[in-house]
């Protein structure tokens, strides 16, 4: 029996460190804005010095509380420092919280949840500071006014605080020191200390950009949130690529021309001229605990690049060898359709089967030479869009027919034909 007290004991301490340190690393919503995972710690410490005979030092109204409350869930709780009015060489006064693990890294940001009431007038050297410490030795210290300014007369509301140590750390102190005479009547208070801070906007590091794509082809749109490991950005993100269908945007779906609908870089594929003009955005989300973020990209608009109809020229027509043997003109009956500017390439051929193009004709119509055979002609048409270039797409074609003689030969003799006349 005593055995098992003894492991239910443990185990409900080990139950107890478990929930806390779980706690410590939860993801908050704070009342100005943004969402902020906890730092975790597991200790906290505080100092206010009112009197000492050595060195002298004597203060008035000198508070340090609350330290713990710096890092609970609460984020309306806070840890308070106030320096009140001093005299002599005063040790520094804080609040701090720290860990008794794992070292905090060098260089990764520490967001502190910061609010300062009050004024102070000083006539000696003063600071307040963030200082942070490994195994009791300060490793890193940054001022608080060097962040941002708060004096005489001043109340300034809660707001972030970025700061980024260089060197590895177990401890965060805000300290305050001073030599003297220091007349110091303002509050400060760190609400929540963050080691992630995530805030609206998300940023994009890339855009979709427009696509000029030949139709029945094949391409991508891209746009990326910036999410590197040391900004503010939220890290899992989920994407939406939508399609503007007349004035209201669809959330794509994937199938046969569309995939990875749901991922930074959307595939377009088997594009049909129908898809010409489309517009595509993405809209990126994240969630954090009570918090949502969401941006929405800029438009990448796709063109295809199609011949849609590559029209019609006239007419067979026949001529003789023996009177004219150039045929007239070819016209066109019916335009080309295209989506970008339509480029020409007539072709002739012997056989109606093997087509050699034209040199030189390129044009809409086609004025052909004479010829010494039956002759077929076609005219091909393709489209070139943003530099997109189509392949050539023909006509329907027309025949020459060549005779060899047409003219109505006269038979001319000079033989004379004469009547004699009988008398009576």
């Amino acid at each position: 029996m005593k055995t098992n007290a003894i492991s239910g004991y443990i185990l409900i301490a080990l139950c107890l460190f478990i929930s806390n340190k779980m706690i410590s690393q939860e993801m908050v919503s704070l009342p100005m804005g943004g969402c902020g995972r906890l730092l975790d710690t597991n200790t906290s410490s505080q100092n206010a010095t009112a009197f000492v005979l050595f060195p002298p030092c004597a203060r008035l109204g000198v508070t340090a509380s609350n330290p713990q409350n710096m890092t609970d869930t609460d984020v309306n709780s806070y840890g308070l420092m106030r320096p009140g009015t001093g005299i002599g060489f005063c040790g520094a006064t804080y609040i701090g919280v720290g860990t008794t693990g794992t070292d905090f890294p060098a260089n990764k940001p520490v967001y502190f949840d910061f609010a300062s009431e009050g004024f102070n007038f000083n006539a000696s050297i003063n600071s307040t500071n963030f200082v942070f410490y490994n195994n009791g030795v300060q490793v890193y210290t940054t001022p608080v006014g060097g962040h941002f300014f708060f004096d005489f007369g001043t109340s300034e509301p809660r707001k972030i605080i970025k700061v980024i140590p260089t060197a590895a750390w177990d401890e965060v102190r805000l300290s305050y020191s001073d030599i003297g005479i220091g007349f110091t009547f303002n509050d400060s208070r760190i609400y929540n200390i963050l080691s992630e801070y995530y805030i609206d906007p998300m940023t994009y590091l890339s855009q979709p950009s427009d696509r000029t794509v030949s139709v029945g082809g094949a391409t991508t749109m891209t746009a990326v949130i910036n999410n590197t490991p040391t900004d503010e950005t939220p890290e899992n993100i989920t994407y939406q690529w939508q399609v503007l269908n007349g004035s209201t945007w669809t959330d794509l779906s994937n199938n046969a021309n569309y995939s990875n609908v749901t991922s930074s870089t959307l595939n377009i594929n088997n594009i049909p001229v129908g898809f010409n003009n489309n517009q595509y955005r993405v809209v990126a989300k994240s969630s954090f605990y009570t918090c949502s973020f969401q941006a929405t990209s800029t438009i990448g608009r796709l063109f295809v690049n199609s011949v849609n109809n590559p029209g019609t020229i006239a007419a067979d027509q026949t001529v003789c060898l023996d009177i004219n043997s150039d045929p007239a003109a070819f016209t066109e009956t019916a335009a080309a359709q295209v989506t970008g500017v339509a480029g020409y390439q007539w072709q002739s051929s012997v056989d109606n089967i093997t087509f050699t193009d034209i040199a030189n004709a390129t044009s809409s119509t086609y004025d052909a030479p004479s010829i010494t055979q039956t002759t077929y002609y076609r005219r091909g048409v393709r489209s070139t869009l943003n530099g997109n270039i189509t392949a050539y797409q023909y006509s329907n074609g027309v025949k020459v027919t060549l005779k060899k003689s047409c003219l109505i030969k006269c038979i001319i003799t000079n033989r004379m034909i004469t009547t004699k006349l009988y008398s009576n």
